[in-house]
């Protein structure tokens, strides 16, 4: 009798202790936010430039944004940037175009910022450990998000875009091209 006792004891600890694990991994797992998706608010991104000043994308509200994730070593990237750079010079001042980096550190992105001759008002950020592909659900690059002036995000795209479709998603996203 005794070891049934036992046995019993043995079976309620086990099931005591499968609860509290199987708890925290729910909790656990509860505590982690889906990334934004098309029809979401853009999750606000604070990181510094290349050129060492502080940015808020929550900054930019009033504004039609392109925010663009990408790594200078990239060929689709590369393929981009003479599309992305024309785009931003003949959109300026009716969007705002961000280019964060996906963790490569400041020299590789203050060479790639040198070497393709970036404008100064192309917001182009560091971001050395990758904090915000997670919140956005970046999983490679180029990726470009379309973001209303109000912050709502109304296109994603994954891949090279061209000055055209640039254009396009961002007169979707409220850009005035007149």
């Amino acid at each position: 009798m005794s070891s049934l006792t036992r046995r019993t004891k043995m079976a309620l600890v086990f099931a005591v202790i499968s609860s509290l694990v199987l708890g925290f991994c729910l909790w656990l797992y509860g505590k982690h936010e889906a990334p934004a998706s098309v029809g979401d608010m853009a999750p606000n991104i604070t990181a510094v430039t290349t050129s060492g000043n502080a940015f808020a994308l929550n900054s930019l509200r009033g504004q039609t944004v392109v925010l663009d994730f990408f790594t200078p070593w990239c060929a689709p990237c590369i393929q981009e940037t003479p599309d992305l750079i024309h785009f931003t010079k003949k959109y300026e001042g009716k969007v705002h175009v961000v280019l964060i980096d996906r963790g490569d550190g400041a020299g590789f992105v203050r060479d790639y910022v040198q070497q393709y001759h970036t404008p100064s008002f192309m917001t182009v950020l560091i971001n050395p450990n990758d904090n915000w592909s997670l919140q956005y659900g970046v999983t490679g690059q180029p990726e470009t998000f379309f973001i209303t002036p109000s912050g709502k995000i109304v296109r994603h795209t994954v891949g090279p875009l061209t000055e055209q479709s640039l254009a396009q998603y961002a007169a979707d996203a409220g850009m005035k091209t007149d």
